[in-house]
């Protein structure tokens, strides 16, 4: 899965340009993409990450922080079935982020399916 890039509408810096960062999560792996220092509501990444997909019925979530000493704001976020990506060999579309309710941006991913052998979802 690659994720592209972002669209962000909530703004969590009252002085300065959010320095925002991706985070993927699964039930068994946890991806980060690198933190884009100054690039406000517009941060473009273009970093791949190999996710090992067990079960499809398993939720993905993805969410959108912004970088700042001591703890980091959370943006938005959206959950997905792993299932999502299975759809036509993959998928290539913006999914909305949501923060406390409310939207708050847009986050460009891109997949593909690639099955591994006859372990497509089912028992091992």
């Amino acid at each position: 899965m690659t994720v592209i890039e972002a669209r962000l509408t909530r703004d969590t810096e009252t002085f300065g340009k959010m320095d925002p960062y991706v985070k993927i999560s699964t039930r068994q792996q946890n991806f980060k993409t690198a933190v884009k220092n100054g690039a406000g509501k517009t941060p473009m990444w273009n970093q791949t990450f190999n996710i090992d997909v067990k079960y499809i019925g398993d939720d993905m979530t993805v969410q959108c922080f912004d970088e700042d000493p001591g703890s980091d704001d959370l943006i938005g976020e959206c959950t997905m079935k792993l299932s999502a990506l299975t759809v036509n060999g993959g998928l290539d579309e913006w999914f909305g982020i949501a923060f406390r309710g409310k939207a708050s941006g847009q986050v460009h991913l891109k997949a593909v399916w690639k099955p591994a052998g006859a372990a497509q979802g089912g028992m091992p």
